[in-house]
């Protein structure tokens, strides 16, 4: 399983939000866990687990996210 982590601005998380619903949904593939959290800086961390090795790699690339344990 792999984890891939999305910093996101507030004022851009729910079209991202929108964006990744809209990408997991063409490819059919149900994530293991997404999480969410909020630092003082006003960045939300996006952290998505995925079951396939393959769909975490395509989703770090069409988000421009880091892979994290």
């Amino acid at each position: 399983m792999r984890i891939v982590h999305v910093r996101v601005s507030q004022a851009s998380f729910a079209k991202i939000l929108a964006d990744m619903r809209e990408w997991l949904d063409r490819h059919n593939r149900p994530l293991v866990r997404f999480e969410t959290e909020a630092d003082p800086g006003g960045t939300i961390n996006i952290k998505v687990q995925f079951e396939s090795d393959d769909l975490a790699e395509r989703f770090q690339q069409e988000f421009q996210g880091d892979y994290g344990g």
